[in-house]
Parts: C-alpha cells; structure tokens; sequence
C-alpha cells in the first residue's frame, strides 16, 4: 500500500530503546519491529469505570453468568457445540464464544461462524488485546468495548435477551455489587412501568415513558462499562516474540526469525499488521469469500458498519458516553469512500493468533499456513462483496517462506492470563 507511513515505528525506535530487536537485524527491520512491542492498555475516556476494580469485578462475573441469555433456538446435536437443548435459556455467556482460558476466541463451535443462541454469520473475533482496537466487530459497527458488549446480549442469535431482562436480573441478584461500583440503582420493581423484558422496536420497550427508558439505558450502559473494565485486563504479552524483542536470542529458533524479517519484508505483512497488536485497525477488502453453511451469501462489511456505529445511542458522542469529544467518530467514510468499503473488514490483531483458529470473519481457515496461502495467491478471486484491495497481490513466497512466516506467527502467542482472571468467578 503506497500510503503507508512508516514514521510511526521510527518513533516508537526512538523512545523505546531497550525494545530493539538484537542486532542479527538491518537497522531497517529493527525500527519496524521494535514498534511492535506493547504497552501499557490505552486510556477510554468515554468510559469513567474503565480502570476501576471493582467495575472490573463485577464485569468479570457478567462475563461468565449465562443467566443474560434467553432460550436457544439452535440447540445441541451432540456435534455443533451449543450451550445446551433447543428453548433451555441461561446457557449463554459472553465466555460462551471469548473464552479467556483459550485464547479469548470461540474454540466451542463446531462450524464456519459462532453459534449462540443461533448460528451468526461471523466467526467471534478474540477479546483479548481488543482495547487497543478503536472500533470492535468485524465491521467496526462499535466505537467502544462497552458498546460492544451490549450488542450481543439483544441479539437473538447470540444471546436472546433484553436490556429489561439484564436490568430486572442486576436488580435481583446483583444489586449490592453494582450500587457499590456505580451508585444507586432505580427501582425497577413496578413491572408496569418497566416490563419483564423488552427492548427497543418491542411494544413492551416502545410504550415506555422516555424517562423510564434513560434510566434502564444509563444501568445497560454501566453493564457494558464493567465487562469493558474486565476485558481491558485481558492482556496477551510476554511471548517469545517480545522475549527477543529484549534481547533474548534464544528466544525464536531461526524459522520464526527468518518469518519476521519476510513480515517486514518481501511479504509485507506489515502493511496491515503493524502496532502494539499487529493490527492497523483499519478495513480491507481481502477477497475472503462468503462460503460456509452458515455464511451469508453476501456481506457487506464496513459499509454497514459505518451507519450503525453512528447510530448507536451508545457510541462515544452519545448521552451514556464519558467522553467529551468523538474524533474516531467525525473521521469515518460517507458517500463514495462509503461505497469504497464494500466488503471490507477489520485487520485482525496477531497476537495469541495460533489459539484462534478457525480464521477470517467466515472461519474460512483452519490453519494458520492456509492464511499465508491465501496471502500468497493474491487473496480470494469471487465470491465476495465489492472489490479487493489494490495491495492484494500474489507473493513471490516459496513453501519455506511459508513455513517461516507460519513460525514467526505461532511466536506472538504470550504467556497464560492469571488464572484468576481466565476462569468463572464465583456468582451471586
């Protein structure tokens, strides 16, 4: 991509010095690949809680409480991995398709895309390292880890429940914690005035006061905000990858090391995959096409994404918002450059991505040397939304530069999350 600018990784050279890669490397592939060395998690000012402890707490419980979930209406054949029998509710958890202990990804389902409640149309993308992402799903449809959290919970293929549902459950069982972390909570006991469940484009949502409405959404809201503060503590680091990074040359075995100079290099992986998380954060259209049997034919990518972040109600220039200002937000595409983003989806982060397979948002891949391959041929020929990008270009790569790559790959995974922090806490 002849637009790519590189001065970003020579800075990042130059105030990280003691990230710089031993000196088996050019001068040239030491500043790109001390620039991917993490950090420290990056600050979200639309959300106030996002560092608090005890929103982390309590987010963790509701990442792991399958009670916000409704009735499945796929259930189990005994082969594609649903959460339990056809109509059973509370059997879906945001675990259920992130689990932490495996990557952050969804290793359950037994095809293509995630099966929830139903079988979606995407593969689930990891959770762990997503707080560096500025926008969240395959097409970027959120601003925010906690607007995104609130998108699956009332989808009815994921899992089946409503904003009423999770405010009448956190009033029940949940109340003491939360009213610690945020504050009184309303009471939403008169079922008249708030309905068992419902949500909006629901009669029972619909006909509620406005008023009514503001204060389940702002409790929806800080639902969202505390399971963000929990995935933000979901870190992929210390792998063998930034091991050598500091100077440990033991670290990589030389396939892995000849597959970071080819990254950099002659396959100019790093046009895309560049950053903390090897992800630009940006959308592509790489020709991926839209084969599975529980892939839609047709998927429109970030151009849909575009519309739906600007009209969430929770995105980062919304009134449940922290934030006082929405840059991400007055730069996205419209019009033609819209149009342009036909088919295009989110640069997946690397990091911890041997654990994550199958890849791409169909789950077209199951290996990691099938992606390179792909890559290799210049991406896919048919089969998708509008048109691939320009850069998609077949690499002059041998089988060895293949496997190297897949080497260097398989490098980026870190250490294990604290136990404490990958596994269920204990529930109310």
């Amino acid at each position: 991509m002849a637009w790519l600018d590189f001065r970003l990784p020579l800075v990042a050279v130059a105030v990280c010095c003691a990230c710089s890669p031993p000196a088996d490397f050019t001068e040239a592939e030491r500043a790109l690949l001390a620039a991917y060395a993490i950090g420290a998690v990056p600050a979200n000012p639309a959300n106030r809680f996002a560092d608090d402890a005890g929103a982390a707490a309590i987010g963790q419980q509701f990442f792991f409480d399958t009670r916000f979930s409704g009735p499945l209406a796929v259930g189990s054949d005994g082969a594609n991995g649903a959460t339990g029998s056809r109509g059973a509710s509370g059997t879906v958890a945001c675990a259920s398709c992130h689990d932490p202990a495996r990557g952050g990804a969804d290793v359950r389902s037994r095809g293509n895309t995630s099966l929830g409640s139903a079988w979606t149309g995407r593969n689930a993308p990891s959770v762990l390292n997503a707080a560096w992402s500025p926008w969240q799903f395959w097409d970027g449809r959120r601003d925010s880890l906690w607007a995104q959290a609130l998108g699956p919970v009332e989808s009815a293929g994921e899992h089946n429940f409503s904003r009423l549902e999770v405010a009448h459950l956190i009033q029940q069982i949940y109340r003491p914690q939360y009213e610690e972390v945020f504050g009184a909570m309303p009471d939403f006991s008169d079922t008249i005035r708030f309905p068992v469940r419902g949500k909006p484009g629901d009669a029972a949502w619909d006909q509620m006061a406005p008023g009514d409405q503001d204060a389940v959404n702002r409790l929806y809201a800080n639902f969202g905000k505390a399971i963000e503060a929990y995935e933000r503590k979901l870190v992929d680091r210390d792998s063998p990858f930034d091991r050598y990074l500091a100077g440990d040359t033991a670290a990589l075995p030389p396939a892995a090391v000849r597959g970071a100079r080819l990254f950099v290099g002659r396959a100019s992986c790093n046009e895309c995959h560049f950053g903390p998380t090897f992800s630009d954060g940006r959308f592509h259209n790489t020709g991926v096409p839209q084969v599975g049997p529980t892939v839609p034919a047709d998927d429109a990518g970030r151009m849909n994404g575009v519309p739906q972040v600007l009209a969430d109600p929770f995105n980062a220039a919304g009134a449940y918002s922290d934030a006082s200002a929405a840059p991400e937000l007055q730069g996205v595409p419209s019009g033609k450059a819209l149009e342009a983003t036909r088919g295009a989806f989110k640069t997946s982060p690397l990091r911890g991505v041997a654990r994550t397979a199958p890849y791409m948002h169909t789950g077209a891949f199951a290996t990691l040397r099938d992606v390179v391959l792909f890559y290799r041929d210049g991406g896919g020929a048919g089969g998708f939304e509008g048109a691939k990008d320009i850069s998609m270009q077949p690499l002059a790569l041998s089988d060895e530069d293949v496997d190297d790559l897949v080497a260097f790959l398989e490098s980026l995974s870190g250490a294990p999350l604290p136990q404490a922090l990958a596994i269920a806490p204990r529930l109310p």
